[in-house]
């Protein structure tokens, strides 16, 4: 009875010992892993900040280029604002006889356009057309006109047939054709006023003056 007892109390005494054995083998694992796994740790948190950083400098310059179009696009659409307002204008003086007019036109600089000045340095203008034996058309074209006002002329120069000589204008623009009345000249030289068109500043409208 006495040697049983002994054999069991040898067998708990081996087994506590494997058990002891074996948490301290786990205890001395887990601290030579434990700065691993802070490094880790440590890596993973440095990870993430650096892409936070990242981010944010992205999203820094995005906003920025953001910033630039719409720039961009306020400019785009101040200049189609000014677009908007552009005009052109075309004036045609048309007779039908064979007697020689002139077209004249007077822009707000006070340049005459005419067949001998069809152009003026830093305009645009110019008298297109001069025809010397009707019937005929004369041509003026401005093709951005400025505001201001424009005085048209006829001039008859060569009487050839001894009659007066009806004469039509036309005005074309960016809003349609104005259709100037009928002017009858009866002497050679003789000088009539055909309209005064004015080109509005606001939104570059053009209409016949008074």
């Amino acid at each position: 009875m006495k040697a049983r007892g002994q054999a069991l109390n040898i067998f708990s005494m081996s087994a506590l010992d494997l058990f002891a054995s074996a948490l301290g083998a786990f205890i001395l694992l887990a601290v030579i892993a434990l700065p691993f796994f802070a490094n880790t740790a440590q890596l993973d948190d440095a990870t993430l900040l650096s892409q936070i950083v990242q981010t944010r400098e992205e999203l820094a310059q995005a906003q920025e280029e953001l910033a630039q179009r719409q720039e961009e696009l306020a400019q785009a659409q101040a200049e189609l604002k000014e677009a908007a307002k552009a005009n052109f204008m075309v004036v045609i003086m048309s007779w039908s006889t064979e007697d020689d007019v002139d077209l004249h036109v007077t822009d707000p600089d006070g340049n005459e356009f005419f067949y001998e000045q069809k152009e003026h340095p830093g305009s645009e203008a110019k008298l297109e057309v001069d025809v010397t034996t009707g019937p005929g058309n004369e041509l003026w074209l401005h093709p951005k006109v400025t505001p201001g006002e424009y005085v048209v002329d006829y001039v008859y120069y060569a009487n050839r047939n001894g009659r007066p000589v009806r004469v039509r204008g036309t005005v074309l623009h960016r809003d349609g054709r104005i259709e100037l009345p009928e002017v009858t000249l009866r002497s050679r030289s003789e000088r009539q006023r055909a309209a005064v068109l004015r080109v509005a500043a606001q939104d570059g409208r053009v209409q016949v003056a008074g």
